[in-house]
């Protein structure tokens, strides 16, 4: 080997240190945010622990999708990008298909200019293969079941980011009565909160999904409940019909396609942002619990028959 050579070799390798240490980096400051000093514990496992459940795992990584660039500004053009309906659907049939000879086959719920766009975005987070010339494409991101985790992920962001709670998602108990998985947990305001999301749009829930997040709800007692669809179709007509069936009791509309049941479980779709019909959902909980009166508590709700 020629000295040009071990040269070329000895660059290659301080490269590849340098983007492995940049990677451990980011990392540590993903966990940082969930990681407390001996002793001590995460906001979340304190208060489910202090109601008498045992959380055994949480914040599955290895199941979401996060570029794959060290670039922090990536990572946060992603979690910006994660706020658009249309490229969480791109992202998700991108990993469904894997590998094609035109990416515009998945741009169903996008313009080409769009979608050109997303591959762009996809390409420089190193999450995607892609040739100009030929339109072909790869995912080349982590190996993963299903897009489900890292929606959970992007909307535990939302809640860390947006509305400064103690976040878990993807989180395991121990002997709970009903078993399952709870995909986001939040403290707001001293309140246990616990968010279902659904990936599938409304034809992909059925019957059992509602029953098992009731059942859930028995098990964990939170203050707040969400159950999240990430579709900006109507949820009045499956979704709201199907927590009827199952609980017999009234599901009243809040504003447009955001809905409640007794005991402050809320059913919403995404339409508008996830963040902003979380918000709107927060704003209703804590205007009453804070003892506001009942005029002001029912001007909030609208009859099932009107949306605006």
């Amino acid at each position: 080997m020629s000295c040009s050579e071990i040269e070329k070799d000895l660059i290659s390798r301080i490269e590849k240190l340098e983007s492995q240490v940049a990677m451990l980096t980011e990392l540590m400051k993903e966990w940082a945010e969930i990681s407390f000093p001996a002793g001590f514990l995460h906001p979340v496992e304190l208060v489910v622990r202090q109601r008498g459940l045992q959380i055994t795992s949480f914040n599955p990584f290895g199941e979401v999708i996060l570029p794959v660039s060290n670039d922090p500004s990536i990572r946060l053009l992603y979690y910006k990008h994660l706020g658009r309906y249309s490229f969480r659907l791109f992202l998700r049939d991108l990993i469904h298909k894997g590998a094609g000879e035109d990416w515009r086959t998945i741009s169903r719920y996008c313009s080409p200019r769009v979608a050109k766009s997303f591959i762009r975005f996809l390409r420089q987070a190193r999450l995607v293969n892609a040739d100009d010339s030929t339109l072909s494409y790869r995912y080349i991101g982590p190996s993963v079941r299903s897009f489900g985790a890292t929606l959970e992920w992007y909307v535990a962001e939302i809640m860390r980011r947006e509305f400064l709670a103690p976040t878990l998602f993807g989180v395991k108990f121990s002997e709970t009565p009903h078993g399952g998985d709870y995909d986001v947990l939040s403290i707001l305001q001293g309140h246990l909160v616990y968010i279902e999301v659904k990936s599938s749009p409304p034809r992909g829930v059925e019957k059992p999904s509602v029953e098992a997040f009731l059942k859930r709800l028995e098990d964990l007692s939170p203050d707040l409940a969400m159950f999240l669809v990430d579709t900006e179709l109507r949820m009045s007509d499956k979704i709201v019909v199907l927590f009827q069936e199952a609980t017999g009791k009234e599901v009243r509309r809040m504003v447009k396609e955001l809905f409640l049941m007794e005991g402050n479980v809320y059913i919403i779709n995404t339409k508008k942002s996830i963040s902003a019909n979380l918000r709107r959902c927060f704003q209703h909980f804590f205007a009453n619990v804070g003892g506001m009166n009942e005029a002001h508590r029912s001007s909030l709700l609208l009859p099932m028959g009107k949306s605006y």
